[in-house]
């Protein structure tokens, strides 16, 4: 996509009569995206998805081995110390998951032994060998232990499908199937509307996810026809806010085109994007804050002062999957830094990109050993991106267009030379594979880092 492209599509957000002139960056609190296997040029699933926090954070990458003794699998983790929602994984099997902040208007806990948040995408990790198993893991885990946070979506894919994952506070949640052909994209506002629990193809949830809704008064059978859970369980000042439906206004025009309307009443699970999509399109929107080519009315929208991490999984199933599923990690501000591969088939993470040599060490102190950590663990190449981030005064949106030009020239290079590379490696033994996949990615990190 051309810069007058991604300029173009986003003038049209600026059209939108309900939108606010100025969002707050602080309202905005991740992003993500998922395109079935019939809606890519090559016929991969994608999960995109932009981790926003505040605070210090620090970005470790683990690869972590196989264990059959304990019946773990191998996984990639984006992890940051302290935080339960906010890392990003990706397994042996092609299970990629991450999550965004959907508060519910749930008042109510119900709760086993403390409830249950972190472990969620770590159980994912760790035991899902399919979308659909991630699915009913999360939800067996919602049911048994209860969830201890307001309301999250999870977004979950393999390499043949994806699908949203909805919880509520307490022991209700409901998951619906990306189809094939379909985009989805999710700011911080639950989007499943309709539901169909006899659809057991594209649907999973709680049993009495509708009564329950109707026991408490959020839903009226006689008054609001026929049941949309957004509308019954989302806390209703998400449903309306200018962050929610700009960010997922600008993301759905972008993918289904300048023909699209967006209904704030009746917005889409999912659209028809108007050409099959790339894993660089998908890029684009996540890097995405600017409204028109007036760079004096920035307006943040994906992209944002809060974005710590952009990851986008590209699962394909016709390779071997140490080829085929692939991390593409931006550590940070994704319109500022460039998505790096990191293969299923790598074995170690560059030493300075982990805190801890065992990765079963920085999940035993995950939550324990997350304070102050510049200061006790400088050594971490996060803080590079950090520094820079600071010395712009946090103003990456007001980055040239000359920049923005050559990131999208580097970003495009890497695309390039990703099938040829790929194929060069195909038919190699699996130790070589991983050997060259460990050279490869640590390369291209030590090319593109700050001060480059």
């Amino acid at each position: 996509m051309t810069l007058t492209t991604r300029l173009s599509f986003l003038f049209l957000i600026s059209c939108f009569p309900f939108m606010n002139t100025t969002i707050i960056a602080q309202e905005n609190n991740c992003f993500g995206i998922v395109a079935g296997c019939k809606a890519t040029t090559d016929g991969s699933v994608l999960l995109g998805h932009n981790e926003d926090d505040g605070g210090e954070q620090m970005l470790n990458i683990y690869i972590a081995a196989k264990n059959p003794q304990k019946g773990t699998h191998k996984f990639i983790w984006a992890e940051f110390p302290g935080m339960e929602v906010a890392d990003a994984f990706m397994n042996e099997y092609g299970v990629a998951v991450a999550s965004d902040n959907c508060p519910s208007r749930e008042d109510k806990e119900d709760y086993t032994d403390g409830g249950i948040l972190f472990n969620i995408r770590m159980d994912v990790a760790k035991y899902a060998t399919s979308a659909r198993d991630a699915v009913r893991l999360i939800g067996m885990n919602v049911e048994k232990y209860g969830y201890r946070d307001s309301g999250r979506s999870y977004i979950v894919a393999d390499t043949h499908e994806g699908w949203v994952v909805s919880i509520v506070r307490g022991r209700h949640w409901i998951a619906q199937r990306v189809p094939d052909d379909k985009v989805m994209t999710i700011p911080n506002y639950y989007v499943i509307d309709k539901i169909d629990l006899n659809d057991t193809d594209n649907f999973i949830g709680s049993a009495d996810i509708v009564t329950y809704a109707e026991s408490r008064g959020w839903y009226n059978p006689a008054t609001d026809g026929e049941f949309s859970f957004r509308k019954a369980y989302g806390a209703p000042k998400t449903l309306t806010s200018a962050s929610n439906t700009g960010r997922h206004a600008g993301t759905l025009v972008h993918f289904a085109g300048k023909d699209f309307r967006y209904d704030v009443e009746t917005v889409p699970f999912v659209v028809t994007p108007a050409r099959k999509i790339t894993t660089q399109d998908v890029m684009e929107a996540l890097c995405t804050h600017r409204v028109g080519g007036d760079r004096t009315k920035v307006q943040p929208l994906v992209c944002n002062n809060r974005t710590v991490l952009s990851t986008v999984c590209q699962l394909r199933d016709w390779m071997p999957r140490e080829l085929g599923c692939v991390m593409w990690i931006c550590p940070g501000k994704p319109c500022t830094e460039l998505y790096i591969p990191w293969y299923m088939g790598m074995t170690e993470s560059p030493k300075e990109w982990t805190r801890f040599a065992d990765w079963t060490e920085a999940e035993a102190k995950h939550m324990s050993d997350a304070e102050n950590k510049q200061a006790r663990y400088p050594q971490g190449a996060y803080w590079k991106y950090v520094k820079r981030w600071e010395n712009d005064g946090n103003k990456h949106h007001a980055l040239s267009d000359k920049h923005y030009q050559k990131r999208q020239k580097a970003q495009r290079k890497l695309f390039e030379q990703q099938v040829s590379f790929e194929k060069s490696l195909i038919d190699k033994p699996s130790t070589e594979i991983s050997k060259t996949l460990n050279t490869y990615t640590a390369s291209l990190i030590k090319k593109y880092q700050p001060g480059k």
